[in-house]
């Protein structure tokens, strides 16, 4: 059997399945909305907070809303 494991988004460490959990948020960008999900880790205080403002958009990305 194999131990499932993720990246956290935030810090980038891989983590084990059951110390990942994630943002998810729906974002605007121009007229198409869609869910962005952010992995980060649930027993680290920092990334539960990062988790909440991390986005994949770049700045260029998140202007052109």
């Amino acid at each position: 059997m194999h131990n499932l494991t993720w990246t956290c988004h935030v810090c980038g460490r891989e983590r084990p399945d059951e110390r990942i959990s994630v943002e998810s948020r729906q974002v605007m960008r121009g007229t198409v909305m869609f869910t962005e999900n952010v992995r980060y880790c649930n027993d680290r205080a920092e990334c539960i907070e990062k988790a909440k403002v991390y986005s994949h958009l770049t700045e260029g990305e998140k202007e052109s809303q």
